[in-house]
């Protein structure tokens, strides 16, 4: 008896919404602000023929993972810098400085299988909740993973499928943070249908003589104006 060989996959991995700005991570500040707009991807699995594997799109066997990277996109940065000035309140984010590493929150996506703007369903993965440490330009990383529900052993084992690099993006001081925009119509579209995006309906950047920057934000599936399911102030 032969071992089934599966025939070669063809993986697009694809940005549909880039990271623009971020507020460095304050640990001991109750205010929260992850990258904005929130990173999304958008997957397709294509046959050897070209034509679309859309039982694998259902199957859920696929995850993403996030690592930073300088603006160069050559070297990953996964500690805080050694001269990083962690007593400097007036000008750099406040840190525990037995937990420096860059990237705080959650950097592994599951895909959801949901509409795009156009009505079509699509694979989805999305990262609403990643913030980093320390000011800076940077770029994400996302690496495509498939997870065999019989395959027992650890997901650093696993092959990467794909990588795909963002846009670079600057992450500010808290002194220096112009805001954040209104959340695009992909998230609003993609909230709607119970991805945990939070959703800002007035985003704006700050001005000169704006303290904050801030918005109204909305919880999942809602719209402004009633109870809220979460803030991240």
């Amino acid at each position: 008896m032969t071992d089934t060989v599966e025939p070669q996959l063809q993986y697009s991995l694809v940005i549909v919404q880039q990271p623009k700005r971020a507020k460095a991570y304050e640990i001991n500040n109750r205010e929260r602000r992850p990258i904005d707009p929130c990173p999304i991807l958008q997957l397709q699995v294509n046959n050897p023929d070209g034509t679309e594997n859309t039982n694998l799109h259902w199957s859920g066997e696929f995850v993403v993972h996030a690592l930073l990277f300088d603006e160069s996109g050559t070297r990953e940065i996964s500690y805080v810098s050694d001269n990083f000035n962690f007593a400097d309140a007036s000008s750099h984010t406040i840190m525990d400085e037995g937990h420096n590493t860059m990237l705080v929150g959650l950097t592994v996506s599951s895909v959801y299988y949901l509409r795009d703007l156009e009505d079509i369903c699509r694979c989805f993965f999305y990262f609403s909740d990643i913030q980093v440490r320390q000011p800076g330009r940077f770029r994400l990383r996302f690496g495509l993973l498939r997870l065999n529900t019989e395959d027992m052993n650890p997901i650093e084992s696993k092959p990467v499928l794909k990588y795909v690099f963002s846009d670079p993006f600057t992450v500010y001081t808290s002194k220096d943070f112009p805001g954040v925009d209104e959340s695009t119509a992909l998230s609003k579209k993609l909230n709607q249908q119970g991805l945990g995006i939070p959703i800002r309906n007035k985003g704006r950047l700050k001005r000169d003589d704006d303290e904050d920057g801030e918005g109204d934000v909305c919880g999942v599936g809602s719209s402004c104006g009633g109870n809220n399911d979460y803030q991240w102030s």
